[in-house]
């Protein structure tokens, strides 16, 4: 009579078990390795996002203050038509400045507009805006505005006199300032730039001199009598 002798379980029945606990172990490695590309790639995700909001910031700037530049190297300095007074058009505070313009596109042969930005603040912080008009002695109704700067920051002008000095405010003078000053400021109100942006205007002629009035040769104007004394040299 034959016995049977059992030899154990089956070689195929342990390599299944060792096969399942390779898948196993392969499975943690791979779970593992993608919780790490998850987090790397959200973070770069969130850097790429900063380093885009950053370049569409300084865009923003530098087109808006360009355009602001532009505009106030045309500007001129104009007496209110139709009036006796001997102040230039030129109104000018922390949050808003109104002055006239040569562009170009403005109604008669000088083609002058009347050009105000203002700081407006609405629920996204502020927004920097840009109008135009005619130049009048009364009201004159606003159009065509245009956003210059938009953001959660914080924008001041000041304005620069001939004895450099700076002012927050500017009204009711016979001159253009020399410059205006920009400056801007983030949420926690440090400055952007190291100082204030100063846009210099293209003349400091007192009104007079281009309205008619003292313009041949009166005081503050560049015309004839400021070249006699050096002729009256010559002759000698």
């Amino acid at each position: 009579m034959k016995h049977s002798v059992s030899a154990g379980p089956p070689r195929g029945d342990a390599r299944a078990g060792f096969a399942l606990l390779e898948m196993l172990a392969a499975l943690t490695i791979a779970v593992a390795i993608l919780a790490l590309l998850a987090q790397f790639t959200s973070q770069s995700v969130r850097n790429w996002n900063r380093g885009e909001g950053t370049i569409a910031v300084m865009e923003m700037l530098t087109s808006g203050l360009a355009r602001l530049r532009t505009d106030l190297s045309l500007a001129i300095p104009m007496r209110p038509p139709g009036t006796d007074s001997t102040n230039v058009v030129f109104i000018g505070d922390t949050l808003s400045v109104v002055f006239v313009a040569a562009t170009g596109f403005g109604a008669g042969d000088r083609g002058v507009e009347l050009i105000s930005v203002n700081v407006v603040t609405n629920e996204d912080g502020i927004a920097v805006v840009r109008q135009r008009g005619q130049v009048t002695s009364g009201q004159t109704p606003l159009r065509d505005p245009v956003v210059l700067l938009r953001g959660r920051m914080q924008v001041q002008f000041s304005y620069q006199d001939y004895d450099g000095q700076t002012v927050p405010t500017w009204t009711n003078r016979d001159r253009l300032p020399k410059a205006v000053a920009i400056n801007i400021l983030n949420q926690a109100g440090v400055a952007v730039f190291p100082v204030p942006l100063a846009m210099k205007l293209p003349t400091n002629m007192a009104a007079a001199c281009v309205s008619g009035g003292d313009g041949e040769g009166g005081a503050g104007c560049p015309g004839t009598t400021q070249r006699r004394p050096r002729e009256t040299q010559t002759d000698q």
